[in-house]
């Protein structure tokens, strides 16, 4: 009887650990499909791409069968990890994904490819969409550029610097910082070079969308100017605080409008060609806008009080040394009974010598040094004053006589 229980406990928990394993495993699933008549094609390889959040992992290949089918078993069904498929086809890079499973573990996830041309003539943006929302100092910009391909043929032009070739590309303003690709757009199909965005990606037959998003730091006047590499139909700016004005001798005014429960100024212009600049700037913000601004302005009345209160010391000092070195030498005459002279009367204490204010210095930019390791500040302001003492440290040591001996 034992025996019999111990046997079944054993069948109970291997039926749980299979079962347990199946639970866990995902089968990611599709077909290669080609052209507008999403023909099957074989021979085509697959690529399976896992991501851990900003990590990709090793992944997997497959090739197209005769249907154009391709699979992936015994995937983990980790909910930290995503799963992506690619293909390459004609130098034309095509990516799908994270695909999503069903009830089932089976994801399924079709790859649809073209002929790649560069029918540039074929390829126009419907609506470019600028939404500006203001930060306390930063101006967060998200991007929604339409894409129509009216050829059929897959558009892959030239990319930055002739090296690469590329699908979208777009002219961005000079200060990006932060750039995050969003629709359309992965951080390893996307460049960002300069005032240059473009990504690898072709631009296929149909509607497709592009996001991304990025910050500009707020001043006194922000350029957000683009060059648009593709004729545009529609091109709409919406900011969101009522106190930023943008100035363009290429959109116009249109008043307030609503989305969201939010309210949004609203400037606008339509039918620009290839090759166009739409001058955008900014103005509102004001000098004071920026709170990063508030060190860097402190810092040089901070380093002139700090200078007057070192010299004043040092002027104090030398004016003590001076009347206890006559005490010692009035002492010294009435112990030996020299006859004493009445003391010369004495003008203003001599200036602080060049040395003194070179320890000064010193000190200070020792000082920012350990403000800096303690996050007073940031590396911006420290470079800045910092740059500056030294600077100054060295036209007064470039001053001093130097010495007969090294």
């Amino acid at each position: 009887m034992r025996a019999m229980i111990v046997a079944a406990t054993a069948l109970a928990i291997s039926v749980a650990s299979l079962m347990a394993g199946s639970a866990q495993a995902l089968t990611v699933q599709g077909r290669v499909l080609k052209g507008e008549g999403h023909e099957p094609t074989s021979g085509v390889p697959v690529s399976l791409h896992v991501v851990n959040g900003t990590e990709e992992l090793p992944g997997k290949t497959a090739t197209s069968g005769a249907k154009g089918e391709y699979r992936f078993d015994g995937l983990a069904a980790d909910p930290h990890l995503s799963y992506f498929v690619s293909t390459e086809y004609e130098g034309a890079v095509y990516t799908e994904g994270p695909v999503e499973p069903a009830a089932n573990g089976i994801a399924s996830q079709d790859l649809t490819i073209y002929d790649v041309g560069r029918e540039i003539a074929a390829v126009h943006v419907t609506n470019h969409h600028i939404i500006v929302e203001r930060k306390p100092d930063l101006l967060q910009v998200t991007e929604i550029v339409v894409f129509e391909n009216s050829g059929k043929t897959a558009y892959l032009g030239t990319g930055l610097n002739h090296a690469e070739n590329a699908g979208i590309r777009l002219g961005l303003p000079a200060s990006v910082k932060e750039f995050q690709p969003g629709m359309g757009g992965d951080p390893q199909s996307v460049r960002v070079q300069g005032r240059d965005l473009a990504s690898l990606r072709p631009i296929p037959p149909g509607t497709h969308p592009f996001s991304f998003t990025y910050n500009v730091p707020i001043s006194g006047r922000m350029d957000l100017s683009h060059r648009l590499y593709f004729p545009t139909a529609k091109f709409v700016v919406l900011i969101e605080d009522p106190d930023l004005h943008l100035e363009s001798a290429s959109l116009r005014y249109a008043g307030q409008r609503e989305q969201n429960g939010r309210k949004f100024e609203l400037y606008q212009g339509a039918d620009f060609p290839i090759g166009a600049e739409v001058t955008m700037r900014i103005q509102g913000a004001g000098f004071w806008s920026n709170p990063k601004i508030y060190p860097w302005v402190a810092a040089p009345f901070v380093i002139l009080a700090t200078l007057i209160f070192a010299a004043k010391r040092g002027r104090g000092r030398i004016a003590g040394d001076a009347g206890s070195v006559g005490t010692v030498r009035a002492t010294e005459a009435m112990r030996f009974g020299a006859p004493t002279e009445p003391a010369p009367r004495t003008s203003r204490p001599p200036p602080l010598p060049d040395d003194d204010f070179a320890t000064i210095y010193l000190f200070l930019i020792d000082a920012l040094d350990r403000g800096l390791e303690r996050g007073e500040f940031s590396k911006e302001s420290h470079a800045l004053v910092r740059g500056s003492l030294k600077r100054r440290l060295e036209a007064i040591l470039s001053d001093q006589p130097r010495a007969g001996t090294r």
